[in-house]
């Protein structure tokens, strides 16, 4: 069994509070020449993840704490305003379009891709010490990009009797948890059979530019 951790750990350099953020609903919105009577859109949910994962490996490489806002309606308009720049950062450089072009790819491409390129790569990072921030790829076709995700890698095991690789996540959508990627490594040709431990779909993951910033 081979073994790799960095010195990042999810329960203490992740943030607290869950990748759940709301905007207030228009209450009280009516439609002219269509309804007299106002309409309530509810709330818009929507999710920062590569805004705190980005953000996380800033406090980390600082070596500072993450601020210890427990839930989301504590998050401090400060701090509200760094997650958003980081997720914008988190997306540019072309991450955008890579993500929508692998979104396009079959499984097979995605499979040989991850083996040839995503995991020497992060491999080597993690073994060096160093924390990597992923992108991963849930969804097939020409649909909304936002159904991804991003994730922090933070180590990996490699089980040479099974031919099991496992991969160590921070997660923002799974604060307090320990939660993993696995791929069996047996015949990548017939597939790597990629899961999430939390159970979302996933069919590919590739790293993307992240730079350290010091957090404001």
């Amino acid at each position: 069994m081979i073994k790799v951790l960095t010195s990042f750990d999810p329960l203490v350099n992740g943030f607290k509070f869950i990748n759940r953020f709301e905007l207030p609903g228009l209450s009280n919105l009516a439609l002219p020449g269509l309804t007299s009577a106002p309409i309530s859109l509810g709330n818009i949910v929507y999710g920062l993840c590569g805004g705190m994962c980005y953000s996380a490996l800033d406090y980390f490489h600082a070596n500072l704490p993450v601020p210890g806002f427990a839930s989301v309606d504590e998050v401090s308009l400060h701090l509200y305003n760094y997650l958003l720049t980081r997720q914008l950062n988190s997306l540019a450089g072309g991450t955008l379009l890579k993500v929508i072009s692998w979104m396009a790819m079959d499984d097979a491409d995605l499979d040989d891709k991850i083996i040839h390129s995503e995991v020497p790569s992060l491999t080597a990072a993690l073994a060096d010490g160093t924390p990597a921030a992923l992108a991963l790829i849930r969804v097939h076709g020409l649909t909304d990009p936002t159904h991804n995700h991003q994730v922090t890698a933070v180590g990996y095991d490699f089980d040479m009797d099974t031919n099991i690789m496992t991969i160590h996540l921070y997660d923002p959508n799974h604060p307090g948890e320990l939660p993993f990627l696995t791929m069996d490594l047996t015949n990548p040709a017939r597939g790597i059979n990629l899961a999430q431990s939390t159970g979302e779909p996933l069919r590919g993951f590739f790293m993307t530019d992240y730079q350290p910033q010091v957090p404001s």
